[in-house]
């Protein structure tokens, strides 16, 4: 098998900076991976830290960050929507901190067996954890419209329809490389330094065997109850549906709320939750950029959970 490449976590320096990590704070990486943002936290501070993750591969590869760190790190193998009831299960009632790094992690891409990428191939799986259903299930088993409708929401993909009409004729699909010469076929062969055309396919389909942005909905309305006042939520974003999942949380729980029709005033939040503290998304810097194509399209959003009037919240141990 391929040797898999080191993954490079993105906007991580931006990320330890804007978490103010505190000593004996309680922080939570809710998006494990390969474990760089964890390792740098708890370098950082004499902090704990739970580290989520729904992939088995992640929670074995950090294996060594535990007998490193010890009781500071707990692992944690699930889902991050289930946050509270994951910290309910550790004791743990509050938290100081946490952050996020959506998406596909480089294993996971760089792995064959794993069916993420086009550019390898091999079985047609896209499961980052133990859900029922692969890609190849979702495809064959399900009506052109219900495909078409993933791949034009879930992938932003203008020729849904064609390339869903092309899935249907080709049925059974079983591969990457079968999926991505459908796609070619509507949307041409891939040329040398662009956009692989079979990229918003694959996207979507990965959304949607995950489920991929209920989870962060649900993930940021838990985490919110769960920070204490001055506690900080951090996301990291690689593409524009996730992001905005983000951004509009922040707005609907900050003092300004955006409204839908832009020729309107803003309005405001009588009761805010959240105080932003980026305006603008973070994004890598050039030398970033340079070292770690997959930071391209990153971007980071902060914010930070404002003290509750008539609550008396006690902060994290």
């Amino acid at each position: 098998m391929k040797k898999i490449n080191k993954h490079i976590p993105v906007l991580l320096d931006e990320t330890i900076k804007n978490l103010n990590l505190k000593d004996d704070g309680v922080y939570v990486d809710a998006t494990l991976g390969m474990g760089g943002y964890t390792r740098k936290i708890l370098d950082n501070s004499n902090c704990t830290l739970i580290g989520i993750d729904r992939d088995p591969f992640a929670i074995k590869e950090a294996l060594p960050l535990k007998k490193k760190y010890g009781v500071r790190l707990k692992l944690i193998n699930g889902l991050f929507s289930n946050i509270e009831e994951i910290l309910k299960e550790l004791k743990i009632q509050m938290i100081n901190g946490i952050t996020f790094d959506f998406g596909v992690s480089s294993p996971q891409l760089e792995n064959y067996k794993r069916g993420f990428s086009f550019r390898l191939d091999g079985p047609l799986d896209m499961r980052m954890g133990q859900n029922n259903f692969s890609a190849s299930d979702f495809i064959n088993k399900n009506d052109q419209i219900t495909i078409e409708n993933i791949l034009r929401f879930y992938g932003e993909e203008k020729k849904a329809r064609q390339i869903s009409k092309a899935i249907i004729s080709a049925r059974p699909i079983e591969t990457t490389k079968q999926l991505a010469e459908i796609v070619y076929t509507i949307l041409g062969t891939p040329k040398k330094n662009k956009i692989n055309p079979a990229t918003k396919t694959f996207q979507a389909l990965r959304i949607a065997v995950n489920n991929e942005l209920e989870e962060i909905k649900t993930a940021l309305n838990a985490s919110l109850k769960l920070l204490v006042p001055k506690g900080r939520i951090l996301a990291v974003s690689f593409h524009s549906l996730e992001d905005r999942i983000v951004k509009k949380f922040f707005h609907e729980n900050s003092n300004l709320k955006e409204n839908s029709n832009r020729h309107l005033p803003p309005s405001f939040n009588s009761s805010p939750k959240l105080k932003i503290i980026s305006k603008k998304p973070i994004l890598p810097t050039e030398t970033e950029l340079n070292h770690n194509i997959r930071s391209r399209s990153a971007k980071l959003r902060i914010a930070e959970k404002l003290p509750q009037k008539n609550k008396n919240i006690s902060e994290a141990a």
